[in-house]
């Protein structure tokens, strides 16, 4: 009974590698078919009946000892004595009952062949619903029992993905199986090839059983392989989420099943032109990765996810790039970004990779209120999500009518944020042209590109106080609110509308998060290997010049099909390829500023401090002039201080407190920047070091009442713009890549692929669309997509989400009331008559002649 349909040697085989009571009960899953045996419809439905009877008997909650010799002899007077054992001993304790009696339907669909209508199977949501009961219900049984056997603890969202994906990978094997059989099943008067697709051929049931090998049929069968690899592609990373124990005989099940769909597609291929080609072949392509970045292993999921293989190659031991972990015992501190938003860009991505960051173990945290602001005239203000708590900071300074500002404010930065994600992140500006774009330059002028983001907040904010709260946030895109365009309110906006959070543990979870995807999907990540040069096909500019790999700093060269760069870009032109003008206009180009950066350990609490505190300069403007006109540290800096241990206690010793600093400074200046300068005097770093320590503590300790955060400090580590650009290999320093005014953005911004080397891609801050955690991981998905097109391939992100219907109620549906109601409609109506009415008279007294 409840014999695996997809069974065969390859089950047997995999059973065997399992160990102890978990392998003998598995083995009792497979067991003869007594359907396929029986001799006429009415013994088969006989053999139904006693399945289910016998399935009702095993299942009773209420059953005694005496019940369950009640049981071995209904197995005994029913069943054959070769499956008797298989009977008594099937571990329905810890078995659902549901899949046993999906299976039995699954028989009933091979009984209907019995039947006068003849071929049950008439779509192929027909095939894929017989499919998961006949072959998905048993990889759900089996991975109850894995489940069940296993020592590992896993959560409960762990295993419905597992038993999700594998009764898919079920499936799979099951539709491999249809198209391996269908000779035989001709054989005995079945077809399990949709009636569906025989008519969009022109063929019927009856001319498949007389003639199953017709090229008609072959196609047929390679469109059901074709059909069986997608599925197996989309769930074959579950096994490596298996207890280990599970892993490798599950791998072993599943390869050896497949590999008879690879055989059956390379013995019956037909010319290239009509063969639907195997998507096992096309996952073959390779490609290598430059950077373990947010943005380098973001692409390399999504690559792997597309079935390529795929090599990340970084020079540090640790992956995440700026977005990594510094640690002193058991103080942590991220050592770039420390606040997640645009969540939704987060979703997607994980969303897109068939996860999500709750499944992956990343857990966030709301951060209420976002920021705490200190002035220097001891007087604060605390940004929040919370819409009455804004009303009462932003009346307090602007009265009534500033609240109302506020609103039109947050009207104007809502258009910004939603055009710029659906226009900009999730669109590629290849070329200028690309600008052109209806749907995009309709929307132009509604970013206020042309305008600083300090114009814009000036016309909603009266005061200088609110100004300044309501534009520092530009320093996230390494620019000055006086220069940054004023699309760039709609970092505020995010920050309003959807918060702050903080990964618990650190922000680096979320790179763990998305490495342990791509191992699953099969990246492979060198660590500590450093890319010395880009292996081109000719050594001179030629129009079929193309990437062909990489070369490492040991001499060791790798091969790939694709390249993919999530080194800084400036540095990857200069650095990694060979001298060109595109490398020498990177370098001129205008970069982000660089920051001095703190990571303080407290031997105790600091309640002063909220989780995200903004200390902004008297001299607002000045300060960003020191910065990014000066490339200096400001006499007196706005600096942001985050203290992660007040939102997440694994950030510190109990007790104690994790804080890091950041004061934003001008980056490192070249020969070209620094041309009548003395370098040496002018960017003297240990010097501006000390002087920003102690700026940083005495405005900390005058503005909040916090005292001796000198003496409470155990231990210190320090970035600089001389540290950053080495440990990061980072043009000048500057810790956000190239600058984002107008003409660094857009089709402006340098390409997600090179100009004149084929095969060769960038991910990254300075290429399109721009810098950050969540900008960046909208950039991977644009480049891998612009990959995936260039190799004739669909993510499978894109079909998924073409597929999704959402149905919607008729309470729920738009509409599209007049633009005024009936009072005004009619108020309108009479305004018109009177001014004609009075033109009229005009026209009767001479005075509307000549008009």
């Amino acid at each position: 009974m409840l014999r695996l349909k997809v069974k065969s040697h390859s089950f047997y085989l995999a059973s065997g590698m399992f160990r102890g009571r978990l392998r003998i009960d598995l083995v009792l899953l497979a067991a003869d078919d007594l359907i396929d045996n029986a001799q006429s419809r009415a013994l088969a439905n006989n053999w139904i009946s006693i399945l289910t009877r016998y399935l009702d008997i095993a299942y009773d909650t209420t059953r005694t000892s005496d019940d369950s010799r009640q049981l071995q002899q209904f197995v005994i007077n029913n069943f054959p004595s070769s499956i008797h054992s298989t009977l008594f001993y099937l571990p329905t304790a810890y078995l659902d009952p549901k899949p046993f009696h999906e299976l039995i339907q699954g028989f009933k669909t091979d009984i209907d062949f019995i039947s006068p209508q003849g071929f049950p199977i008439r779509v192929e949501d027909d095939l894929h619903l017989y499919a998961s009961r006949v072959a998905g219900t048993v990889a759900d049984l089996c991975l109850q029992l894995v489940f069940h056997h296993t020592r590992q603890n896993f959560s409960k969202a762990q295993r419905h993905r597992c038993v999700q994906a594998g009764m898919l990978m079920g499936n799979a094997l099951q539709l491999v199986n249809v198209a391996r059989d269908v000779v035989i099943d001709a054989q005995i008067g079945r077809v399990y090839l949709p009636l569906s697709w025989l008519q969009e051929i022109g063929i019927t049931p009856e001319m498949v059983i007389r003639n199953p090998d017709s090229e008609s049929v072959k196609a047929l069968r390679h469109n059901l392989l074709r059909v069986a690899f997608d599925i197996y592609m989309g769930s074959r990373s579950v096994i490596e989420e298996l207890p280990k124990e599970a892993r490798g005989p599950m791998r072993v099940a599943v390869e050896q099943y497949m590999e008879i769909g690879r055989v059956l597609q390379e013995r019956n291929c037909r010319a290239p032109s009509i063969v639907l080609v195997m998507a096992e072949k096309e996952a073959r392509k390779t490609a290598l990765v430059v950077g373990a970045g947010i943005g380098g292993v973001s692409t390399a999921a999504r690559l792997a996810k597309a079935g390529f293989s795929v090599t990340i190659l970084e020079k540090n031991e640790f992956a995440g790039g700026r977005c990594s972990l510094l640690h002193h015992h058991d103080w942590r501190f991220d050592q770039g970004p420390s606040l997640l938003l645009l969540p939704r860009l987060f979703e997607e991505t994980f969303q897109d990779l068939d996860t999500s960051l709750e499944d992956e173990g990343v857990h966030l945290l709301k951060c209420e209120p976002n920021y705490k602001l200190w002035f220097g005239d001891g007087e604060s203000i605390e940004l929040s999500t919370d819409l009455a708590r804004m009303k009462s900071e932003v009346e307090k300074w602007e009265g009534k009518d500033g609240f109302e500002r506020y609103l039109r404010f947050l009207q104007e930065a809502h258009r910004h944020y939603e055009i710029s994600v659906e226009q900009v992140l999730k669109k590629n500006f290849t070329s200028i042209f690309s600008m052109a774009r209806p749907t995009f330059l309709r929307h132009l002028l509604d970013l206020h590109p042309f305008e600083s983001i300090y114009t814009r907040a000036s016309k909603y904010f009266w005061t200088e106080r609110l100004r300044r709260a309501f534009t520092f946030a530009s320093m996230y895109m390494g620019m000055s609110p006086f220069d940054a365009p004023g699309t760039y309110s709609l970092l505020q906006y995010t920050e309003i509308a959807e918060g702050i959070w903080y990964p618990e543990g650190g922000f680096h979870r979320v790179v763990d998060a998305l490495v342990n995807v791509g191992k699953r999907l099969g990246v492979e990540y060198r660590l500590s290997t450093t890319v010395d040069k880009i292996k081109l096909s000719s050594p001179n500019f030629s129009d079929n010049r193309h990437a062909q790999g990489v070369i490492l700093a040991s001499g060791e060269e790798l091969l790939a099909d694709v390249v993919v760069v999530n080194a800084d870009l400036v540095y990857a032109y200069k650095n990694l390829l060979p001298p060109s003008s595109l490398a020498e206009s990177l370098q001129k180009r205008p970069a982000s500023c660089s920051s001095i950066s703190f990571y303080w350990a407290l031997n105790r609490k600091l309640p002063e401090l909220h989780t995200h505190n903004i200390f902004l300069a008297d001299d607002y403007k000045e300060s960003f002039d020191d910065i990014f006109k000066h490339q200096l540290i400001p006499k007196q800096p706005s600096f942001y201080v985050n203290v992660p241990s007040r939102i997440d206690p694994t950030a510190a010793p109990n007790g104690k407190e994790s804080v890091i600093v950041l004061v934003p400074v001008g980056h490192l200046l070249d020969k070209q920047e620094g041309i009548c300068v003395d370098l040496s005097t002018t960017q003297d770093w240990d010097g501006m070091v000390d002087k920003a320590r102690e700026t940083i503590i005495s405005t900390i300790q005058a503005r909040t009442g916090a005292r001796k955060l000198k003496e409470a400090t155990v231990n210190e580590f320090i970035n600089t713009p001389l540290t950053w650009k080495p440990k990061f290999n980072l043009d000048k320093g500057a810790i956000l890549g190239l600058s984002h005014s107008f003409f660094n953005i857009l089709s402006f911004r340098p390409k997600t692929k090179h100009p004149r080397i084929g095969n060769l891609y960038f991910v990254g801050a300075s290429t399109h669309p721009g810098t950050g955690v969540p900008i960046c991981l909208a950039g991977s998905r644009i480049t891998t997509e612009q990959i995936l097109e260039e190799f004739k391939l669909t993510a499978s992100w894109l079909r998924k989400r073409a597929n999704v219907k959402v149905a919607q109620k008729s309470i729920d549906k738009v509409r599209i009331y007049p633009l005024g109601s009936n009072l005004q409609i009619t108020l309108l109506i009479l305004l018109i008559a009177l001014l004609g009415a009075i033109i009229q008279s005009w026209e009767l007294k001479g005075f509307g002649y000549g008009w």
